[in-house]
């Protein structure tokens, strides 16, 4: 994808049907990465000063390393208790992130791999989950299909995560087992891979696939924006409540328009 054009469409449709993830290029613009990298910045910044908007629900590092230290060893969770390591409802935090969320290039690619219309996807949840450089905590094995945030009973949805740095083994990237997604029993994370991913691209994962991920130790940080979105017609199995939950792209796209006018989506129009 490049500003929301869509390239090698049906690549991308068989390796998420077959694998159960997809690695999508260019769903940012250039613009629109530097604007997503540059709220997360200011998101952390805000978090690290204590901001209650911000703290309020988040989880910090020490907080993950106090409960799972298994996920952390060595690390010393006094430290780190003014790092973050998810904040979400994005929106609620700095509104300038629907602009992110808006991406016309996101809903395109979830109504071609889940096999819907445009005008049936919506929007579900947004957090910046972070694996800060040396200390970032690892990630349990787990389904997102499972999960009791924000689900449904059909699997019906697309998980987006969007790096800000390059995503790989060395930064404690996201590890998923491919094909995991048919496979409920048997699967093993001796089998697992660690898809690299650059910043403007995203990996788009099937509600089944089972994922994890292990600490970083290495010398850059992980930040990666997740994005879910799912099929207006399927049942829930659980809903958060966040700012933008359940809305449809020409709901976003004008309160984006109503906020910032058109010019918020110049650089990547649908041709």
């Amino acid at each position: 994808m490049d500003g929301g054009h869509i390239v090698n469409e049906e690549g991308i449709k068989s390796a998420f049907a077959a694998d159960g993830y997809a690695v999508v290029p260019g769903l940012l613009t250039g613009r629109q990465l530097g604007l997503a990298a540059r709220l997360s910045r200011d998101l952390i910044e805000r978090y690290r000063a204590g901001e209650r908007l911000v703290t309020r629900d988040a989880i910090s590092v020490a907080d993950v390393t106090l409960r799972h230290p298994e996920r952390n060893p060595g690390v010393d969770a006094a430290r780190w208790e003014a790092e973050p390591f998810i904040i979400g409802d994005l929106v609620a935090r700095d509104v300038r992130f629907a602009q992110v969320i808006a991406l016309p290039s996101l809903w395109k690619c979830t109504s071609f791999l889940l096999g819907c219309s445009l005008q049936d996807v919506v929007f579900h949840h947004s957090n910046l989950t972070r694996k800060p450089a040396g200390v970032g905590p690892a990630i349990g094995w787990h389904r997102d299909a499972s999960n009791t945030y924000f689900s449904t009973t059909d699997d019906k949805t697309v998980r987006f995560l969007l790096p800000l740095q390059l995503m790989s083994e060395d930064n404690g990237g996201t590890a998923l087992i491919p094909g995991s997604h048919e496979a409920p029993q048997g699967c093993s994370s001796t089998d697992a891979i660690f898809p690299r991913v650059s910043p403007g691209s995203g990996l788009a994962l099937h509600s089944q696939i089972l994922h994890g991920g292990y600490p970083n130790r290495g010398s850059e940080n992980r930040d990666v924006i997740v994005l879910q979105f799912g099929v207006a017609s399927s049942t829930l199995a659980y809903q958060g409540n966040e700012i933008l939950s359940l809305c449809h792209y020409s709901e976003i796209r004008n309160f984006c328009i109503r906020r910032w006018g058109n010019d918020c989506f110049t650089d990547y129009e649908e041709g």
